[in-house]
C-alpha cells in the first residue's frame, strides 16, 4: 500500500512577488493527491485526485468563478450587533465573490494549520477566521465567526478509495450570528470539466430517509478520459442537523443544513458543530459499496 506525505507547495512567481494565496499538498506515492488552497476568499481542497491519479474537481470553473473544488461556504450570514439601545443587523456574503444580492463579500482566512501524517491517514486541523470586508469602522474586515475544521484524509489498503472527512465547529466570538435562510450554504462539490449529466456521467443517488425525505448521499461516476471511470461522493452528518440537496447537471452538489431555517450561533454557547464525508475513488462501485464506505 503506498503512503501519504505532505509538502508546502511553492507558486513559481519574479522575485518579490507574492501570489496572496497558499497551498500545502498532501501526496499518495509521491503523487499530488489532495491540497489545501487558501485563496483571497476561501479555505478550500484543490486539486483532488483519484488513488490513479485523475483530476475530479474544478478550482473555478467559468460559469461559476466560486465554485471552488470542495469548499465550505454560505450565503447570509447576518451578524447582530447592539446599537442604539436596539440591534442593527449587518449581512454578508461569504459563498460569491462578489457583491451578491447586496451583500459585500467576507473572507475565510486560515489562522493556523497543523497536520499529523500517518502512513495511511492525515489529519488536518486549520483555525480560521470569517471576516467581513472592510468598510467604515472595520478597516481590517468585522470578525464574524471563528471556525475550527478538522479534515481527516484516510487511503483504503488497496489504494482503490480515498475518504475524505469534514469536521467544522463554528463560534461566535462577539456577537451573536444567524445563518440563512439560504440556499447557498454549505457542504460543496464541483466536479471537472465533462463530469457531470449533461455530458454522460451517472448521478448516485443514496436512499431518501424515512424521518427528512431528503437523500442521504449524492454522487456522480463519470468518465474522465480513456476509458477510465472515476466516481465522486458527498454524504453529510445528518445525526445534529438536516440537510437539503442541491444538484445540478453540470456537476455540483451542495448539502444545505440552513436552506428553510436559520443557524443561530450566540457567544459563550457550545459551538455549532457540521460534518460530511467524502469518498474520491476509480471506477464504478456499487450503491452497496458505497453505503458500506460510508457507514465505517
Amino acid at each position: 500500500m503506498s503512503e501519504l506525505s505532505l509538502s508546502q507547495e511553492e507558486v513559481p512567481l519574479p522575485s518579490g512577488a507574492w501570489a496572496a494565496a497558499e497551498r500545502k499538498m498532501i501526496h499518495l506515492a509521491g503523487r499530488p493527491m489532495l491540497g489545501f488552497t487558501q485563496g483571497r476568499f476561501r479555505t478550500y481542497l484543490y486539486p483532488v485526485f483519484t488513488p490513479k491519479g485523475f483530476a475530479v474537481t474544478s478550482e473555478s470553473p467559468v460559469d461559476h468563478p466560486h465554485h471552488q473544488s470542495i469548499w465550505v461556504a454560505a450565503d447570509h450570514v447576518n451578524l447582530l450587533v447592539p446599537a442604539a439601545g436596539g440591534v442593527e443587523v449587518y449581512s454578508y456574503n461569504f459563498y460569491v465573490n462578489d457583491v451578491f444580492q447586496g451583500r459585500a463579500p467576507g473572507r475565510i482566512e486560515e489562522q493556523s494549520f497543523d497536520a499529523d501524517i500517518q502512513a495511511h491517514t492525515a489529519v488536518v486541523q486549520q483555525s480560521m477566521h470569517w471576516r467581513g470586508p472592510s468598510e467604515w469602522g472595520a478597516q481590517e474586515g468585522r470578525e464574524v465567526l471563528h471556525e475550527h475544521r478538522t479534515t481527516r484524509v484516510a487511503v483504503k489498503p488497496d489504494d482503490s478509495l480515498i475518504v475524505i472527512d469534514i469536521h467544522s465547529q463554528l463560534r461566535a466570538p462577539g456577537h451573536p450570528v444567524s445563518i440563512g435562510p439560504t440556499r447557498h450554504a454549505w457542504f460543496n462539490a464541483r466536479l471537472g470539466p465533462g463530469m457531470g449529466q449533461q455530458y454522460g456521467a451517472t448521478l448516485r443517488q443514496g436512499p431518501a430517509s424515512k424521518k427528512q425525505g431528503c437523500r442521504s448521499w449524492h454522487g456522480y461516476t463519470a468518465s474522465v478520459g480513456g476509458g477510465h471511470q472515476v466516481t465522486v461522493v458527498l454524504a453529510p452528518e445528518a445525526s445534529r442537523q438536516s440537510y437539503e440537496w442541491y444538484v445540478s447537471p453540470w456537476g455540483v452538489m451542495t448539502a444545505n443544513p440552513c436552506r428553510h431555517c436559520a443557524i443561530d450561533i450566540a457567544p459563550h454557547a457550545p459551538p455549532v458543530e457540521l460534518s460530511a464525508r467524502l469518498l474520491v475513488m476509480d471506477g464504478a462501485p456499487s450503491d452497496d459499496q458505497i453505503e458500506a464506505w460510508l457507514s465505517n
